[in-house]
């Protein structure tokens, strides 16, 4: 049996999720979110505020600050992965000049953690942090597709798969059909399911010992530069998918 998690060290971190995943947000909200008298809720956000974590505005409400910015960063930094990673996007972008990212599956979503960006006026608008819900994005598919059906039945039951454009999937029979072609090709694509005017294609990164989906890359191009074809972009995601697994 786990042990029990710290009641208010649990609350803290759902604070913190919640303004983090929202734009402004007043203390009320926090409160109804996570169910915690004001009085506590105030004790606590003032902590956060003096440590930089969070930030208060004239309105009264709430974002993000910078000391979550670096406990983030941090994470990358420490990690030698992650740090080859970044390295890796950078040689995608200089050979092809379009934007590549790299993320982590975090339940059904796809979270951004490392990001290369093209020298191109017109881009796909991201940034590393950033979520995304995995069944709307080449990359999420990517990550997903190292799951079993079995996992993928389990972890959207009783979900429902959002739509975002008019070509975002929202079957999970559909999903799933998507996922085994994904096994078969070793490519994820789409095309404008997650934000219109952008196509993307990602390849998931395997561990060699135990054969597990670790991250995917991907690259996004527009469609006024792809024109529909991302055939041309499998060669470099492939080089860059063998430098990274070399690694784990």
């Amino acid at each position: 049996m786990s042990e029990k998690n710290h009641k208010i060290l649990e609350k803290s971190l759902k604070i913190l999720d919640y303004v983090s995943r929202n734009n402004g947000v007043s203390l009320t909200e926090i409160c109804n979110y996570v169910d915690i008298p004001k009085s506590s809720a105030h004790i606590l956000l003032n902590t956060f505020v003096n440590m930089y974590y969070m930030k208060k505005d004239k309105n009264g409400l709430y974002t993000i600050d910078v000391g979550l910015f670096e406990l983030g960063t941090r994470y990358v930094d420490n990690n030698d992965f992650f740090t080859t990673a970044r390295e890796v996007l950078e040689g995608i972008v200089n050979t092809i000049d379009e934007t590549a990212h790299l993320a982590v599956l975090d339940g059904t979503d796809a979270v951004y953690v490392c990001k290369y960006e093209c020298s191109h006026t017109v881009r796909m608008v991201s940034f590393v942090g950033k979520r995304l819900p995995a069944h709307g994005a080449a990359i999420g598919k990517a990550l997903l597709s190292g799951c079993s059906d079995d996992e993928i039945r389990a972890l959207y039951q009783g979900k429902t798969l959002e739509k975002f454009t008019a070509n975002t999937i929202d079957s999970l029979d559909v999903l799933m059909e998507q996922l085994h072609e994904i096994r078969l090709s070793g490519f994820a694509v789409e095309h404008e399911e997650s934000t219109p005017g952008v196509e993307c294609i990602a390849v998931p990164i395997v561990n060699r010992h135990t054969g597990q989906v670790e991250a995917a890359i991907s690259i996004s191009v527009p469609v006024s530069r792809s024109k529909g074809n991302m055939e041309k972009f499998k060669a470099p995601l492939l080089g860059a998918k063998r430098s990274l697994e070399i690694l784990l």
